[in-house]
């Protein structure tokens, strides 16, 4: 028969209350047998720290003082966890019962002379009247818990709400409410009853349990990490006012909510900044259907040309602004050295801030105060451009005009609307709105002093000889989004579109570094993986355009040149070799050395009547060779006897 322990027994050993036992025997799943009502737990199951502390309680030889239940506090810690008021009120109760022990009288006559003043005016101020039955219950008290007795019981300290939920209750409603999906307490709650259906907290238990969690423990597991981050974490306070203009340039996207027409669909247009940090100017910008690489490209390049180099880039850590075009990346191809052996080859290319020579920064991804200025210009853009568009369907449910929705599709019979902006009347009221918010707006926030964010910009640059002018030669190059392709019998294929130049020949069938033009989409300029130039591909050459004949003619004129060149590459080098075939190589090799080649006569040894006397396939019907015909031929091979008499 198993031993077993009983709760009481297991509280006593480990110094632990039942419902505490009970708490860690379920966290920790301690195996038990049922006897009647009462669980009892199978002894050589349980943890060896328990099994050793039982094993002292049966000995005698020490166990801890078993803690007792109380409806009320922590044993220990209510005068130390009560208010600064109620620890006072606990010193002036034992003030008093000092008092009476000095005094030596009973406790009726000590209360009498205490509420008649006779005792101490400062206690009776403090404490007010006290009753026989009251002063008895400080005594037991302070008799029993010492200070902790004499704290008042609305002072003390019950450990915070949720404290009589087990551990296992309190585990789960955190499971259940802390989740970026935001359950109710109520839900948490009843998930919670669902899964111990043994439990008796209340509704009421559960909401005030939950509530008393931190707000920040709160906050990150049911808003998520980005929310977490802006309502919790502090941010460094940007100082603007000690940069200069072109210093430090921010750049974004901004969706914009008004609805324009692209290409025959309605879509919310996009617009990519660049803006000074120091004024607030927009020093680049480009509306774009979809937000990319190239849209920032285009507004960093008129930054460039029309105001200068800036110092400063400051991104967000959008995957657009980590792209390789702008960052710069390796690839790794796989090249033959001069010995013949294959080896891996790292092939760099610079990213476009690295070849105009600015410098990168990255704030966290979504934090908004990092950019708060942008932030801000952005809902100025919104307000004077988006609402002023004729197509304005609001940021939120809030702010949608009613005949938004009629945009989109047909509602109460009315038709959809046709009167929406064209995407190139957007285009150019941007461009205008930008330049007119740049020239005419005063701004009143700090460090603006009521001017527009043109004259601060002006005020504010540097030296001209300290303003780094672009290079138009530089941009051009930082336009060129680099990458390695393979040669192939058409040229070089990039994003679907096939680039040839007859240049490329020589390189078939190897990797060379090819760069898109972002201004000249129709051609591919082609480097050595070293980076010697080859030659400008064009787009689409091998393309048809519908003119068949000059289509065949271009074609029937590559493939010639091409023959041609491979056909001069065998003979460019005049030799006159000495020897034409293997044969003349092997025949002249032992002349050289002068050893004698032995002629023999085949016919002789061969017998053309009877068996003997079969021709292989194909030689019927011819007649065999005269004799004295010689032909290269080892004696060995004749039969010996035959051998034996042409000795003879």
């Amino acid at each position: 028969m198993r031993e077993t322990v009983r709760t009481s027994e297991l509280a006593a050993a480990l110094g632990l209350t039942k419902k505490s036992v009970l708490e860690k025997a379920r966290s920790q799943g301690w195996a038990y047998v049922t006897r009647g009502n009462a669980m009892c737990w199978v002894e050589n199951r349980l943890p060896s720290d328990v099994r050793f502390a039982v094993a002292l309680l049966r000995s005698g030889k020490g166990a801890p003082a078993p803690m007792q239940e109380t409806g009320g506090g922590t044993q220990g810690n209510a005068f130390l966890n009560a208010g600064s008021g109620q620890q006072e009120k606990a010193q002036y109760r034992a003030s008093l019962i000092y008092e009476y022990k000095k005094s030596g009288m009973n406790v009726a006559d000590f209360i009498t002379c205490y509420n008649g003043g006779e005792i101490s005016r400062t206690l009776l101020s403090a404490l007010g009247d006290v009753s026989v039955p009251t002063f008895y219950r400080w005594l037991k008290g302070f008799k029993e818990m010492g200070a902790d007795g004499l704290v008042p019981r609305q002072g003390r300290n019950r450990g915070g709400a949720g404290e009589s939920l087990t551990e296992e209750e309190k585990n789960l409603l955190k499971r259940f409410w802390l989740v970026n999906t935001q359950p109710s307490a109520r839900h948490a709650w009843l998930l919670m009853k669902a899964n111990i259906p043994y439990s008796r907290c209340s509704y009421q238990t559960a909401l005030r349990y939950l509530e008393s969690i931190p707000q920040m423990i709160a906050g990150y597991w049911r808003r998520g990490a980005g929310r977490f981050e802006n309502l919790f974490l502090p941010h460094m306070e940007q100082d603007i006012g000690r940069y200069r203009s072109l210093e430090v340039v921010v750049s974004d996207h901004h969706c914009l909510d008004c609805v324009v027409r692209y290409r025959g669909q309605l879509v919310r247009p996009w617009m990519t900044t660049f803006q000074d940090l120091r004024s607030g100017k927009v020093v680049g910008w480009c509306p774009t259907v979809k937000p990319s690489s190239v849209s920032i490209v285009i507004a960093y390049y008129m930054c460039c040309i029309r105001y200068g180099i800036p110092a400063g880039v400051l991104f967000d850590n959008g995957k657009d602004y980590h792209s390789k075009w702008l960052t710069g990346h390796t690839e790794n191809v796989r090249v033959l050295t001069p010995e013949g052996f294959g080896e891996e080859k790292e092939v760099e290319f610079q990213g476009l801030f690295q070849i105009v020579g600015s410098d990168v920064r990255f704030t966290r991804t979504y934090n908004g105060k990092s950019k708060a200025r942008q932030e801000r210009y952005f809902r100025i853009i919104g307000e004077y451009l988006a609402k002023d568009m004729g197509s304005y369907v609001g940021s939120d449910s809030r702010t949608r005009p009613d005949d938004a929705q009629l945009m989109w599709r047909a509602i109460d019979g009315r038709e959809k609307r046709d009167d929406i902006p064209e995407w190139e009347d957007f285009v150019s009221r941007a461009g205008a709105m930008v330049e007119w918010l740049n020239d005419n707006l005063p701004c009143e926030s700090k460090y603006m002093e009521g001017k527009t964010r043109s004259e601060v910009f002006e005020e504010n640059l540097p030296p001209p000889e300290q303003i780094r002018k672009a290079d138009k030669e530089v941009l051009q190059k930082a336009l060129l989004k680099g990458q390695v392709r393979k040669v192939s019998r058409n040229g070089i294929k990039v994003n679907g579109t096939w680039y040839w130049s007859e240049a490329l020949a020589p390189y078939f069938g190897t990797q060379v570094r090819s760069y898109e033009d972002l201004t000249h989409d129709d051609r591919l300029v082609c480097h050595t993986l070293d980076g010697r130039y080859i030659c400008t591909a064009a787009a689409n050459y091998w393309k048809e355009t519908g003119e068949l004949d000059s289509d065949m003619e271009r074609l029937g004129h590559a493939r010639k040149t091409l023959t041609q060149w491979a056909e001069q590459g065998s003979s460019q080098v005049e030799v006159a070799p000495e020897f034409e075939t293997m044969t003349d190589v092997a025949l002249a090799a032992y002349r050289a050395k002068g050893t004698p080649l032995e002629v023999v006569q085949v016919d002789r040894f061969l017998d053309y009547s009877g068996e003997a006397g079969k021709m292989a396939a194909g030689a019927e019907g011819r007649t065999p060779g005269k004799p004295g015909r010689s032909a290269l031929r080892s004696p060995l091979d004749a039969d010996s006897e035959e051998y034996m008499e042409e000795e003879a």
